[in-house]
């Protein structure tokens, strides 16, 4: 019996040692292995990191992951530029090498941040089958402290086929102060030029934190190059309180490249008002650096409401410094509100080769002026006694430029004043013409001795025979005591006008 048991016991022992071991695996596990989470703020980095499938426990290994999509996500005030990534398989122990553009913002607060990773993808489950999986890991980063820098203004006189400089003022918006900096200017725009070549370099011995320096650098420009907008490139080396050394990331710095020649408005003066016709006169300069040749003055059309009578007005050739005067008739239409209008102004011109040049528009503010009175009212007798009555005469002069033609007056009062024959009519007044106009009014003879308003408007034709009402107008009439012993010898000489209904310029139905 116990031999039998012996033999058993080996055969068990040889059929075990026989049959291979069955191989454990685990799902696949992804994680982020980053090298050097440091980020730099003020401009975009490129952060490089491993995407490895390592699975946990202790498994033989990792089944491999394929498929794998992508899709990081912002963390705070970090920008992610980089929309998606992906690969195609991800086994275990082989990581695969990846890299994402941050958008780290300069005034963002140091410390850590977790960038969120998205990720999708398949993997066999050992059965033949595939599995799809989506989960989310995430990628941490660091933000330093220290020195971070901001471009915060430029100014650009660099003008096409020519030379100029660049002013750029950036401020140490970090946290501590730099040493030893380097700021390096750079254009990879074929036709612009920093320095003698495509880059130039500026040192700052100290930039102490919130500090600004403002560095000059020469521009060129070549011939093939467009007036507007290019992008430049900067970068700054510095050196920590610490002794340790940083570099920011790129730093765009915009460059206006302005047009060949400038020229600035000067002297403007405007005499528009709402619903006429005025000038806008001025003086143009030639700033350099050459001369203009058959230049013309243009002006664009600021609206609908304002209408240039002319766009285009020749001052003929100026050489650089050398000024001309130019004058634009403006019409304003009625609709115009009486507020300071932009109005941009521009030069074309002919350069020493005879080509035919534009120069960039100078935008002005030009003041619109509240529309002047069409008439001038004048009383001739404007004092009567309490109880008595007679004719109320007006003169009316035409202010307009223009004739106007079929002018119906009227005019209105309140008790104690009354009229029996409250219109009068002229044919026609020229610019600057007067006339007199005759009405009836009376004063009851209980009326209180002092000045009353007696109110008057017009109708009438414009010169394009569009009928106008007028605005409304006060007209002083002074009643006397009917024991005063009658008028005094001398009229009220002047009238005070008070625009009391804005009816001027609009087309209007005569009242019944």
């Amino acid at each position: 019996m116990k031999r039998k048991l012996c033999t058993a016991l080996i055969v068990a022992s040889l059929l075990a040692s026989a049959v291979p071991a069955v191989a454990l695996t685990s799902n696949p596990n992804i994680q982020t292995v980053t090298p050097d989470p440091s980020l730099q703020p003020g401009g975009v980095n490129e952060l490089a990191f491993q995407l490895v499938n390592d699975g946990e426990g202790a498994e033989d290994g990792t089944r491999a992951a394929h498929n794998v999509h992508i899709r990081p996500r912002d963390a705070g005030p970090i920008e992610v530029e980089t929309e998606q990534l992906y690969v195609e398989q991800l086994p275990d122990g082989t990581p695969a090498e990846l890299s994402l553009k941050l958008n780290v913002p300069s005034n963002v607060n140091s410390g850590t941040y977790r960038i969120p990773l998205r990720l999708s993808y398949e993997y066999d489950n050992g059965a033949g089958n595939d599995v799809e999986r989506e989960t989310t890991i995430y990628l941490p980063v660091r933000v330093e402290s220290g020195p971070r820098f901001d471009v915060v203004d430029t100014a650009s006189t660099a003008t096409v086929s020519g030379q100029g400089t660049l002013e750029v003022t950036v401020k140490n918006v970090g946290d501590d102060a730099a040493y030893d900096s380097e700021l390096t200017l750079s254009s990879s725009a074929p036709d612009v030029s920093v320095g003698s070549n495509k880059s130039s370099t500026q040192f700052v011995d100290v930039w102490e934190r919130n500090e600004n320096r403002t560095f000059e650098f020469d521009i060129g420009l070549r011939d093939s190059a467009s007036a507007g907008s290019y992008a430049l490139s900067s970068q700054i080396d510095f050196e920590k309180s610490d002794g340790t050394t940083g570099s920011t990331p790129s730093l765009t710095v915009p460059l206006r490249a302005h047009s060949e020649m400038t020229f600035e408005i000067s002297n403007l003066n405007s005499s528009l008002r709402v619903s006429e016709e005025g000038a806008v006169t001025g003086t143009i300069t030639n700033t350099g650096p050459m001369p203009a040749d058959n230049a013309v003055v243009t002006l664009q059309d600021p609206g609908p409401t304002i209408t240039p009578v002319e766009d285009s007005v020749a001052v003929g050739s100026l050489d650089p410094g050398e000024s001309a005067a130019f004058s634009f008739e403006v019409e304003v239409a009625s609709s115009a509100s009486a507020v300071p209008q932009q109005f941009d102004f521009g030069v074309s011109y002919r350069d020493q080769d005879d080509t035919a040049r534009q120069a960039e528009a100078v935008p002005k503010r030009v003041m619109i002026s509240e529309q002047s009175p069409e008439f001038d009212v004048e009383p001739v007798n404007g004092t009567f006694g309490a109880g008595s009555g007679g004719e109320f005469e007006v003169t009316v002069t035409n202010t307009r430029d223009y004739a106007v033609s079929d002018v119906s007056a009227k005019i209105y009062m309140n008790s104690p004043l009354s009229s029996s024959d409250d219109e009068a009519f002229i044919g026609r007044l020229e610019p600057g013409e007067s006339e007199t106009m005759v009405f009836q009014l009376s004063a009851d003879g209980d009326a209180t001795a002092k000045t009353y308003p007696v109110k008057m408007d017009f109708q009438y034709d414009d010169e394009d025979g569009d009928t106008i009402i007028s605005d409304t107008y006060q007209v002083p009439v002074e009643v006397m005591s009917s024991s005063g012993g009658g008028p005094p010898i001398v009229p009220i000489a002047g009238v005070v006008i008070v625009l009391v209904v804005a009816g001027g310029g609009l087309y209007y139905r005569r009242r019944g």
